[in-house]
């Protein structure tokens, strides 16, 4: 199975990310394809420091927040977003597991490209 629909997961995922993060660096990520008896997506692994000097109050509030939150991602939706966090040096750096979901007409038009 090609990692490609993974990666433009992962990507879609970091910009529906961005706006909620503010200064950020991303110091990690993997991700793989996912698939079960109804769904294709993509398993995500991100570690994200936080910069800046509000960055462990923000790192505070993405915690309670990000899991709830309405996440807009284009081709797919996060039907999954789980988010700890940790302090390296001064820095919080998130820990945020996802599971992302292809829209069906995602996977119908991915389909008739590759066949």
């Amino acid at each position: 199975m090609s990692h490609r629909p993974a990666i433009r997961a992962r990507a879609a995922l970091l910009r529906a990310l961005a706006p909620h993060l503010g200064p950020h660096a991303l110091l990690g990520k993997t991700s793989r394809d996912w698939a079960s008896a109804l769904f294709v997506g993509a398993h995500h692994r991100l570690a994200i420091a936080l910069e800046g000097a509000d960055a462990l109050v923000r790192a505070e509030r993405l915690v309670r927040a990000l899991g709830e939150a309405e996440l807009v991602m284009q081709g797919g939706f996060v039907a999954d977003l789980a988010v700890m966090t940790r302090v390296e040096g001064a820095e919080p750096v998130l820990a945020i597991e996802a599971l992302t979901i292809e829209e069906a007409e995602e996977i119908s038009c991915a389909a008739r490209r590759a066949g």
